[in-house]
């Protein structure tokens, strides 16, 4: 008995040495890997944080009111009922909307329910087969498409010309990221915090939109995010309207730099971030003021004549280059 014993210990022994053996083969040759790929292993700077995290809050848990008015705060009713009533008079002086701040939020904890128990139309939360009682019973149907009508944030009356070199794509919106950007901006910011890109998912049709192939969501609008390392807690954020005029050390320098100016002094706090994104190529055929300024020329010279193109060449309703058909 005491030899099968043995034995059986020395199996168990010889197999979780072949175990080992094979994990560490394993981790070697992924090191190999990634070292042929040129990653490198980055260590954190060998310096002390000095800043202390709040203590958390008295109770337990917060409501989930609470933690949306953390973020977005009693100004963001205010603003959007106020701007809502304004474009109602000015779209129909006689007929004013008359939206009142309980209403407001209201429909926006609709929209919220919406994106979670979503439907093919927003229409059949109110039908008799898909009644939703949660929603129905909150606000008539009529009423939910009435102020979704006159949604805005800003005044359309004092938005600047599209022509003008300031002009902010994101104007429409503009108000309600700021506040959401300054509450954001109060929170006490952990020890090791990160910079990367964030997609929001859209598909419909948009100047902003972008595409972004190695995302979850290839299709939607551009965030730059300083989030925590560990608790990926947003502290701050920088809309990418696809419109970058004023370039100090370049594109992704400049964001970077904007995105730390949040950050504490001589706290030591660590900043990652990873490997700087292409840089943006404008599409279509290159202007003759792009040109210019690339060769820092102030001087027009006069393109040389030529010849009609043949009969075989059609050209775009972009006047994009010529393409050869054949008849």
């Amino acid at each position: 008995m005491e030899s099968f014993e043995y034995e059986d210990e020395m199996n168990n022994v010889t197999l979780a040495l072949q175990n080992e053996l094979n994990t560490s083969e394993k981790s070697s040759t992924s090191e190999k890997k990634k070292n042929a790929l040129g990653q490198k292993k980055i260590a954190a700077p060998a310096v002390d944080f000095v800043d202390n995290m709040p203590p958390p809050p008295v109770r337990d848990e917060l409501q989930s009111i609470d933690y949306f008015y953390f973020l977005f705060g009693k100004q963001s009713t205010t603003l959007l009922t106020n701007q809502s009533n304004l474009y109602s008079v000015q779209k129909n002086p006689n007929k004013p909307v008359r939206i009142s701040e309980t209403e407001m939020e209201y429909f926006i904890g609709i929209l919220l329910m919406t994106g979670i128990y979503s439907f093919p139309k927003q229409c059949y939360f109110w039908s008799s087969d898909t009644r939703f009682e949660s929603i129905s019973l909150v606000m008539s149907r009529d009423r939910f498409l009435e102020i979704k009508k006159y949604l805005h944030a800003t005044d359309n009356s004092v938005q600047s010309n599209r022509t003008d070199i300031n002009f902010d794509r994101a104007n429409k919106v503009r108000p309600l990221l700021n506040i959401v950007k300054e509450n954001l901006r109060k929170m006490s910011k952990e020890e090791k915090l990160s910079i990367d890109e964030q997609i929001i998912p859209f598909k419909g049709t948009s100047i902003m939109k972008q595409h972004m192939p190695n995302k979850p969501n290839r299709w939607g609008y551009k965030m730059f995010l300083l989030a925590g390392g560990k608790s990926s807690i947003c502290y701050d954020f920088i809309f990418y309207t696809d419109k970058n005029d004023k370039k100090k050390h370049g594109f992704c320098t400049d964001i970077v730099l904007d995105l730390c100016e949040i950050v504490p002094r001589f706290i030591n706090h660590k900043v990652y971030f990873d490997n700087p994104p292409p840089p943006i190529i404008k599409r279509g055929r290159p202007s003759l003021e792009s040109k210019l300024n690339e060769n820092n020329s102030t001087t027009i010279s006069r393109a040389t004549s030529t010849s009609a193109p043949p009969s075989s060449t059609r050209f775009d309703k972009y006047d994009h280059w010529p393409t050869i058909t054949s008849k």
